[in-house]
């Protein structure tokens, strides 16, 4: 009974994290496959660095002016 208890975590687990990041990447023109990285140690993380700091496919042949 254990074994399935765990089983159930794990899933829920995965669709907590992985969910949001598809539905992100989604929209933002990424790969949505990517949102897959949050289940590795540390792959959350790398996830924000990527959505921080990439150019996003989404935003092509629009200008945003720095202010």
């Amino acid at each position: 009974m254990s074994e399935f208890a765990i089983l159930q975590w794990l899933i829920i687990s995965a669709l907590f994290f992985v969910v949001p990041f598809w539905r992100i990447f989604e929209r933002a023109g990424f790969k949505p496959a990517l949102s897959w990285i949050a289940l590795i140690p540390g792959g959350i993380l790398i996830l924000l660095w990527i959505l921080a700091f990439a150019k996003w496919p989404i935003l092509k042949g629009t200008e945003i002016k720095k202010e």
